[in-house]
């Protein structure tokens, strides 16, 4: 979805506190998913960023949720796990980007700490993997808290197209 296409979904004269909130595409079941209002993300952890999502994407995945194939998606969530965006706020520990910054969010998030990120098995993270838009508020928002950000944000490379990398797939290499 393109920003233009969330600015045309978030035209509402009901809107509430647009500092407090923000509109997402939330999960309510097979077949049910509506634009709400939902409380803007705030930093939880450490190595948290909040990130501004100018662009963001479905897979696959998504269809089967919407289908209501994965138990894990509970009523209430954010969909969404692939986007683009600008990094708003940063945690104390997160070291390799800035505010600021334009990012491909990655659709697994890695600790980069744990057995199988130091295999570079990164889907497998003990502390992460496949969690936005499935066990953890997603992507379809104007705003995503992206835990382990240094391990699950990519910069984003200066003059390139949003819509042509959204759905990139980004692979780290352990130094």
């Amino acid at each position: 979805m393109t920003t233009a296409e969330l600015e045309l979904a978030t035209t509402s004269a009901a809107t509430a506190d647009a500092r407090t909130t923000m509109k997402a595409l939330v999960y309510h079941g097979p077949g049910k998913r509506v634009w709400e209002d939902q409380p803007r993300p705030a930093i939880h952890d450490p190595g948290d960023a909040i990130v501004r999502i100018t662009t963001s994407t479905i897979c696959g995945t998504d269809l089967h949720i919407l289908k209501g194939d994965l138990p894990s998606v509970t009523e209430g969530r954010i969909l969404g796990h692939e986007a683009i965006g600008v990094i708003e706020q940063i945690g104390t520990g997160v070291s390799e980007f800035h505010i600021g910054d334009k990012v491909i969010v990655s659709c697994v998030t890695a600790c980069l700490k744990c057995d199988f990120c130091r295999k570079a098995m990164y889907s497998h993270c003990r502390h992460g993997g496949w969690i936005l838009g499935n066990t953890l508020d997603g992507t379809h928002a104007e705003y995503a808290r992206i835990p382990h950000a240094d391990g699950s944000l990519y910069s984003f490379p200066t003059g390139e197209d949003e819509e042509a990398l959204v759905m990139l797939r980004v692979h780290r290499k352990l130094t």
